[in-house]
């Protein structure tokens, strides 16, 4: 696991925090950047309100209250899960996607090509999926969009985001689904 670099810089802008992978991974789930409350406690996916613990620990059938973070980042390394972002860098005002502006990318065709037991990468939220087939339409990795977990993305009820993370995780981390559905 990596560690956590800067992430609010002087000039206004944000900053990822570093990729959470290791040689076993073989799906890289990408958001944009962190929000505020991520960056506050330097944690992925921090706000109390967004889903993506809860629909990461639900695809196993497991529940994730009570974990610490480092208990969650060993849960995802374990189920052969890497966790990025789209940018490196970028300003936004709030914790709305629509609202980055200036994005510098992460080197994802680097970090693929460190590890290239990564064989599927998602793309949490349309603005991340937007950004990588904008940035990097040669990637030679299946890559599939699965619905963004914030809360500001209320299209979609809790048990229909599990379902397609569920659907676009299940063929290759080779586990099957369908019967729990």
């Amino acid at each position: 696991m990596g560690d956590l670099t800067k992430v609010v810089g002087i000039s206004g802008f944000i900053y990822s925090f570093e990729p959470i992978i290791n040689h076993n991974s073989r799906v890289l789930v990408l958001g944009t950047i962190p929000g505020p409350e991520s960056l506050s406690l330097r944690q992925y996916y921090a706000h109390p309100g967004n889903l993506f613990w809860r629909i990461i620990y639900g695809i196993f059938d497991e529940d994730a209250r009570g974990a610490t973070y480092e208990d969650k980042l060993r849960f995802l390394l374990d189920r052969e899960i890497a966790l990025w972002d789209m940018f490196f860098s970028a300003e936004r005002a709030g914790a709305l996607d629509a609202d980055i502006r200036n994005g510098t990318p992460n080197d994802i065709p680097g970090l693929i090509q460190k590890y290239p037991s990564i064989k599927r990468v998602l793309l949490a939220g349309r603005k991340a999926e937007k950004s990588f087939k904008k940035l990097f339409p040669c990637i030679a990795v299946e890559s599939f969009y699965v619905p963004s977990t914030s809360p500001a993305y209320a299209g979609k009820a809790f048990e229909g985001k599990l379902k397609e993370w569920k659907d676009a995780l299940s063929d290759t981390l080779g586990y099957s689904y369908a019967s729990r559905i």
